[in-house]
Formats: C-alpha cells, structure tokens, sequence
C-alpha cells in the first residue's frame, strides 16, 4: 500500500508540475460553468407553457381549460391540433393535450377513457404531473356527472318526489362540485432537490435542461481527460521503466494501481470544482444527489480502466493523442451526452448502453427527475465497475505481456 501512495504522490507531482496543464485543469471547470450557464440557463422557468386543443367545443370542455389555465404556474396556449403537434415537436410546449370531440357526452355517460389526448417532447419531465392536473379537471366533471346520475336513479327506484323548484340534477351537480372548493379533494405536495436537501415549493416548476447538459458535457469532458493522460503508460514503457519493474517482484501492478488512482483523484477533483462554481456563481445545483456522486464515481472508474485499454492498444503517444479525442465524441455521441434530455429507444437505447456514458446518462437521468429506486441505480453501478476491471485486467496482462517481451 506504501508503494501504491508514494507511485502516486509522484504521478501527481509530475502532471501538477507541467504549467500548461495546471492552467488548463483550473481554466476548465471556470469556462464549464459560465459556457453551461450562457446556452442553457440554471434558473428555473416562472411557467411551463402548455398547448390546449378544445376539439370537443362544448360547454363542459371550455370549462376544463379555463380551470386548467386558472392553475399555478403554467401558461395555457388555446391551440388547434395541428398546432399543439407543432409546438411539442419543436419544444416551444412542455406537453399538449387534445380534448376530443365528444367529451362532454363522455362525461355524462360517466365513461372519460380516451377522452383527452396527451402530446410530450422528448425533453419533458413534467409531462406527468401536468397530465395529472389536466385530468383532475376532467375527473371532477364525470364526479359531479355520476352523483346526479346516482341521485336521479335512487329518487326513481324510491319513487321519491323531486323538488319543487330546480332540477334534481343541476342541484346535485352543483353541490358536488362545491365539494372541491375552497380545497380540492386531492392535491399535490411538490418538493425539490437543493443544495440543503428536499425543500417544499409552492408552485410547479420544471426541472433545467442545463442539469442534464452540463452532465452530458462533463462526461465526454472526463473521457477526454482521462484517455489523453493516460499516456504516461506510453512514455514509460517507450523508456524502459516497466522491464525495468518486472525485476522487482509485485511492482509493477503497484506503479499501474498509484497512476491510476492519480487519475481517478484528479477527475473527482474536476467534478467537485465544477459542482461547487455552479452552487457558488449561479446558485445552481449541477450535482446535488449523493448517488450522483457515487455514479460518477463508479464512471470515472470505467473511463479509466478504457483510457488503460487505449494505452495498452495504441503504438505510439501521437496514435493515442489522436485517437483518444475522436473516441471520446464518438462514444459521447452514442452514449447521448449531446442530448441527454432525449429518451433512447429501440436499437439506439441498446448501442448507447454499449458505452459507460450510456450506462451513467440511464441512472442520472431519474436522479435529476427524482423519479428513481435504489436498486436500480446500484445495478447500474455494478455494471459500470465491472466494466472498468474487466478493461483494468485485460490492459494490465496486455501491459505485463509487452513488459516481459
């Protein structure tokens, strides 16, 4: 274990030593946050605009919209249907619904499946919550609906006599529907994540793209990191120092274990300095969830045992130099790191998953919603560090090999 420390305090004293790097590994974390903050704003939307398409016209269904815009913190856009598509495909609308014709008979028959429409971009993550809003209303409409239904049904059954004045119907209705005033029968306790824990908020906010962005960025960021420094695998077996190691029995995996976790020190260094300037500059939680921690962790560990295999797999530190960069886009890329707000399915969900960036986008993605359970972001974990030593033994007996030729 000595040994390990001493490999290394001396890999670590090498990179810091080398100005150039040193301002680089300072620079990055700066221009990070203020490039994220530029083109993809941490503040929070006052509203989340929502598209409405009324193809139902009646009486009942204007009533559901108007309560619909009434609610806090959306803004209701009066559509066509051609329109609401529009608007959720070029991400102008968090959702759209269409309210179709017939709704209002549908109520009155007490039968509302299928009555409503719901449009997503890919990009919601409020799209349920708002589904929800909209379909209380709707619910609402069917409840009053069905009490009156009841109540007629149990006066004719009786033989009751109706009142003298008003309809049976209308009376009951209205005193259903008062029933949700001045507090519904049910409502929704919203909450979020910050930087001191889960804090209730008093109005429905949708969640940053720039979380996401910024983690999509900060992985490719990573990979490039760590593969473009793991060059020192090259330099030392181009100058003799691993066949130099096998003399001395057990070294060599001990030199190969200190680099490593230089890198992995180094890399969770630039991830804590980036949190902290996102908190610090914008107020802004980019990793605010312990288990994103530990998933970029178990990531970082990955990406390290695959900058050892590209190491091990690369001739010369110009093949490595340029290779490195080009890999790191095209499995960011594959991965989704340039659009992580993007669902992945189908035969693009399976490539992606064919990378760690994937793999660690799966679990960020319902840790940033806070839609998630434990276990499986513990398997995602398990994967990502088994990935990473299957690669760290693959590269080390590949590096022992080349050493002892």
């Amino acid at each position: 274990m000595y040994a390990i420390l001493q490999v290394l305090k001396l890999r670590l004293r090498l990179m810091l030593q080398d100005r150039v790097f040193l301002l680089l590994l300072l620079a990055f974390p700066f221009v990070f946050v203020f490039i994220l903050n530029a083109t993809q704003s941490f503040e929070k939307q006052s509203v989340i605009p929502v598209a409405v398409a009324d193809e139902d016209g009646s009486d009942y269904s204007r009533l559901i919209v108007d309560r619909f815009a009434a609610k806090e913190g959306i803004r209701v856009l009066r559509v066509s249907r051609d329109e609401a598509y529009k608007l959720t495909e070029s991400f102008k609308v968090e959702a759209a619904f269409v309210i179709k014709a017939g709704l209002k008979d549908a109520i009155l028959e007490e039968d509302t499946d299928d009555t409503v429409e719901m449009l997503k971009n890919p990009g919601s993550l409020s799209y349920g919550i708002l589904g929800e809003m909209l379909g209380s209303e709707v619910m609402r409409l069917s409840a009053n609906a069905g009490a009156a239904n009841s109540a007629e049904q149990i006066y004719r059954l009786y033989g009751l006599t109706s009142p003298a004045s008003g309809s049976l119907w209308e009376k009951v209705w209205k005193y259903t529907d008062s029933q949700w005033e001045p507090k519904p029968l049910m409502t929704i306790d919203y909450k979020e994540m910050a930087g001191g824990g889960v804090q209730t908020v008093n109005r429905l906010t949708s969640v940053s793209n720039a979380a996401l962005t910024g983690i999509g960025m900060l992985l490719v960021f990573i990979l490039m990191f760590v593969t473009l420094h793991s060059r020192w695998l090259l330099e030392e077996r181009d100058n003799g120092t691993l066949k130099r190691m096998m003399s001395v029995p057990g070294m060599l995996w001990k030199f190969y274990a200190g680099n490593i976790a230089a890198l992995g020190l180094l890399s969770l260094f630039l991830v804590g300095v980036c949190a902290v300037l996102a908190r610090l500059l914008f107020g802004a939680s980019l990793v605010f969830h312990p288990l994103q921690y530990a998933l970029l962790g178990a990531y970082i560990f990955a990406v390290i045992g695959l900058g050892m295999l590209f190491s091990a797999v690369f001739k010369t530190g110009r093949q490595l130099e340029t290779g490195a960069p080009l890999l790191a886009l095209l499995t960011g890329f594959i991965g989704g790191c340039f659009w992580p707000f993007l669902p992945l399915t189908g035969p693009v969900r399976t490539f992606s998953l064919c990378t760690p960036q994937g793999w660690t986008l799966a679990g960020m993605k319902p840790l940033v919603a806070g839609d998630y359970q434990f276990l499986d972001i513990f398997q995602i974990m398990l994967v990502l560090l088994g990935f990473g030593t299957v690669l760290f033994l693959y590269s080390f007996y590949h590096i022992r090999r080349q050493a002892i030729s």
